[in-house]
């Protein structure tokens, strides 16, 4: 019996120093490499991976989208230089002219009608279709009522069909435009009267004639309320002592507008402002305030009309 109860002891005790030894060994190489355990947060990164590839499809749309819309609130945001920039871009695409929808079969019957016509009398008929245009000048053509594609004609001469067309000439050269008095509120709750000068030119005729019936008109309100909006954010002196970069102001944000209709505005300039007479007085009486304050500062200037008196006798 003691035997057999020192045999049983002996194998549990060799079973614990193995499992002990086991246990020992895989600490140590936990310890040295810690490569085995790595593998496994990695399989389970890849799997995590594997399973959300599903879904990357729709997040990455939905980053693209939002960054497509940052894009254009930062385009938006970039003042008055990324509009101008912007309507600079699509007042060049029209540039060779709008296009026409298509003539119909009646419509191509008479101008086949008329080109037999022309053919037929060609000596004469010559004469009445073919026209000059200045080097100032362009001139766009409407054929039955259609703008006729490409640029607009001229300097030179140019071919029309004299029972079908009618042409419209636009002047390039520089043109001025008087802005009359108009109120203006400024930052510090002043009213005011401004008058302006605004130099502009044509420069894309065919857009300029299918976009704006009166171009005059258009200017002139647009100038008015682009100077109340601009000086609503500029005080008093402001306005009265930073004319220059005020002016430069209205141009770009003019030109940011008018390019969209075929028009380049060169310069605009603040003719005279107009102050309240309450205003006025009250800027008076405070000037004449100063300057007897300096007179009293300094009494040599009252002396100095005396001394040439006194130097003559």
């Amino acid at each position: 019996m003691d035997s057999r109860a020192r045999s049983s002891s002996r194998e549990a005790h060799g079973r614990g120093g193995r499992s002990s030894s086991r246990e020992d060994k895989r600490t140590k190489a936990g310890r040295g490499s810690g490569g085995r355990t790595r593998p496994d947060a990695g399989s389970e990164r890849r799997s995590a991976g594997r399973t959300g590839t599903r879904g990357e499809p729709r997040a990455s749309a939905a980053t693209a989208t939002t960054a497509t819309v940052v894009d254009v609130d930062e385009v938006r945001a970039s003042g008055e230089e990324g509009t101008e920039v912007v309507a600079l871009l699509e007042s060049e695409r029209p540039e060779e002219g709008v296009k026409s929808s298509g003539f119909g079969a009646c419509e191509w019957l008479l101008v086949l009608a008329s080109l037999l016509f022309i053919i037929l009398t060609f000596p004469f008929s010559i004469w009445f279709c073919i026209k000059v245009v200045q080097e100032y000048e362009r001139v766009i053509i409407f054929r039955l009522g259609h703008l006729l594609p490409g640029r607009a004609k001229g300097p030179g001469l140019f071919f029309f069909l004299p029972c079908l067309d009618t042409y419209h000439k636009v002047d390039l050269r520089l043109q001025t435009l008087e802005i009359p008095f108009h109120e203006v509120v400024t930052k510090d709750m002043f009213i005011m009267e401004i008058d302006a000068v605004c130099y502009y030119r044509m420069e894309n005729a065919s857009l300029l004639l299918s976009s704006l019936a009166h171009v005059s008109k258009a200017i002139q309100f647009l100038v008015q309320t682009t100077m109340k909006r601009l000086l609503a954010h500029r005080t008093l002196t402001e306005i009265l002592l930073e004319r220059k970069s005020i002016a430069q102001d209205v141009k770009v944000a003019l030109d940011s507008v008018t390019c969209i209709w075929g028009i380049k505005v060169e310069r605009t300039e603040i003719k005279d402002v107009r102050l309240p007479a309450g205003l006025q007085h009250s800027l008076a009486v405070e000037a004449e305030a100063q300057r007897q304050a300096k007179v009293r500062d300094c009494p040599w200037m009252t002396e100095a009309p005396i001394t040439p008196r006194i130097m003559k006798g």
